[in-house]
């Protein structure tokens, strides 16, 4: 039997396609109008399996019981970064969702946040009809490079499992919306093409006591500086952000210690 072989140029053709088609279903390399919500609609209009992807597949147990919050970034294309981290809180996952649900306060709360807002807050009609969501304007600041956007925000939760998960993309024109205006009272504008993620909080296997933390996010830039900002800063503020919510929880532990109740 003769085999007919393929030239190496056409291995690498194909490979590239299969590369291609994958990245378009996972969500990576989806048409980008598409992955923005319409300010005008209650619709989210990504899935949760577009906005969550097990990065990190396999984390180590023992470096997470040490307090490691592990984390990894891959660089998609020129402008996009695919980053997750993942960690523990000793909390309740109830508390460590009530934390990141607090959006009025990022600026107090999140690493690098400059400015937030809730424009509006609703219930999402069509996919998970009946969900909590908000559309929520924020400005974060990383290595001295601002980006504002405006994200929709769903929030999935699933009591009787412990499991509380939030995910979101952006909202197109953002300057259109009634009340969208930053802290210079100017139309919001956003700065990205893309900002997917998602926060999910779930019981950590074998200790009650603690949450596992996974929080994944892509972005794409629209200048290289944003690009570079992201590459240089991206690993400490996705760490960062675990920190904070561990952080705040321990705070407010301390606060109840110190609450003495009126006789």
């Amino acid at each position: 039997m003769v085999l007919y072989k393929l030239p190496k140029n056409k291995i690498l053709a194909i490979a590239i396609t299969i590369g291609l088609i994958i990245l378009s279903i996972s969500g990576f390399g989806a048409d980008r109008g598409d992955l923005k919500a319409d300010g005008r609609t209650n619709v989210m209009p990504i899935r949760w399996d577009q906005a969550f992807h097990r990065i990190i597949s396999s984390p180590d147990k023992n470096k997470l019981e040490q307090g490691e919050i592990l984390y990894e970034i891959k660089k998609v294309d020129a402008n996009t970064v695919v980053a997750q981290s993942v960690g523990l809180i000793k909390a309740r996952a109830e508390d460590c969702f009530k934390v990141v649900r607090n959006y009025n306060q990022y600026i107090s709360l999140m690493p690098c946040t400059v400015e937030n807002k809730v424009i509006r807050s609703f219930r999402l009609e069509g996919d998970n009809m009946g969900a909590e969501a908000v559309d929520f304007w924020t400005r974060v600041r990383i290595l001295g490079f601002d980006t504002g956007y405006l994200l929709r925000i769903a929030h999935l939760t699933e009591p009787k499992k412990h499991r509380f998960r939030s995910f979101w993309t952006l909202v197109d024109h953002p300057d259109q919306l009634p009340g969208c205006l930053d802290l210079k009272k100017k139309p919001c504008q956003n700065d990205l093409t893309v900002n997917m993620g998602s926060h999910q909080f779930e019981p950590f296997p074998g200790n009650s006591n603690y949450t596992l933390h996974t929080y994944t996010l892509n972005v794409s830039g629209k200048s290289w500086f944003q690009q570079t900002a992201f590459n240089l800063g991206g690993t400490k503020s996705m760490v960062d952000v675990t920190l904070a919510i561990r952080n705040e929880l321990v705070k407010q532990t301390r606060l109840l210690i110190k609450y003495v109740p009126p006789s």
